[in-house]
């Protein structure tokens, strides 16, 4: 964990430092809650549930192409911004999460 839990006026919960280079993820917990975050090709910083709709497997060392991840497992393909399925095996998505940028902290909402 990165410290005491910040909490910002609205509800964004801190996920770590901002410190991902573009087109790169890391498994990270919030508020006891293993998620995904991600740095998109486009610089932006998303956050995703930690394990693969297709076989509960963690999405932990999958590919992000653009603002995709690809499970390292089997190939699924998830959209960053939603979680929406993009590729099969999968057939469900997985939950994605509001993300900001605060000063050098990646700042999540927790659904």
């Amino acid at each position: 964990m990165w410290g005491p839990m910040l909490t910002t006026e609205a509800g964004f919960r801190a996920a770590g430092p901002a410190n991902l280079a573009m087109g790169t993820a890391e498994r990270r917990q919030v508020e006891g809650r293993d998620v995904i975050v991600a740095r998109g090709q486009d610089g932006a910083y998303y956050a995703v549930a930690a394990l693969c709709s297709h076989a509960a497997l963690p999405l932990e060392g999958g590919r992000v192409r653009g603002s995709r991840i690809v499970c390292p497992h089997h190939g699924a393909r998830f959209c960053l911004k939603t979680g929406r399925v993009l590729g099969p095996p999968a057939h469900e998505g997985i939950t994605a999460y509001p993300t900001r940028v605060e000063g050098d902290e990646v700042m999540l909402w927790p659904l």
